[in-house]
């Protein structure tokens, strides 16, 4: 111990340089540095939240732009269905129901009859035209006229299907077969 005493007197100067120096070193650092690093790391937080945020800004952004996309892409095929699917008018609805479904029905070896049934234009400029059939055949037939409603290249929605059984003894069967097309309607200037 005796040794550290000397070198500390005989350089007491030093020492309290060094000493003052670690004290201004300590000092800086509580009142500068730490409170400079506290900030940095708040910058730090903040940016990283700044660019979550931004990155969710974007991917809202596209989610608006790919909604407003598929309107516009889902406007042009509705106006491509108007304008190339259905019938522009009552008498053209009329002509896709019949002589169609009739020449259907006589292919598929059923017979009976039929009547027309159109109802207001009620919903969004189209109206709709009702074809009433009541048709007399075969199970076998009945199911070919359904299959071959159902895949023909018009615009025609079976409704409703009933189905009853015929005179005793008798395999045919009695159908009531509700069948529509729809038409852009008058108000729509069409």
């Amino acid at each position: 111990m005796t040794d550290v005493r000397r070198i500390v007197s005989e350089n007491r100067r030093a020492v309290w340089i060094i000493a003052a120096a670690l004290v201004i070193n300590a000092a800086m650092y509580a009142l500068v540095v730490y409170p400079l690093e506290q900030r940095v790391r708040t910058e730090q937080d903040q940016a990283g939240a700044a660019t979550r945020d931004l990155n969710a800004a974007r991917r809202a952004f596209n989610a608006a732009q790919g909604t407003v996309s598929g309107k516009k892409q889902a406007d042009e095929e509705l106006q491509k269905f108007y304008r190339d699917v259905l019938p522009p008018d009552q008498s053209a609805a009329r002509r896709t129901l019949y002589p169609h479904l009739e020449q259907l029905a006589r292919a598929a070896d059923l017979t009976g009859r039929s009547r027309f049934d159109p109802e207001p234009n009620t919903k969004g400029g189209l109206s709709k035209l009702t074809m009433t059939m009541m048709l007399e055949g075969e199970y076998s037939n009945i199911r070919r006229f359904i299959h071959e409603l159902e895949t023909a290249p018009e615009f025609l929605v079976l409704e409703s299907v009933t189905v009853t059984q015929g005179s005793e003894g008798d395999r045919r069967l009695n159908v009531t077969a509700n069948v529509a097309t729809y038409y852009r309607g008058a108000a729509d200037g069409n």
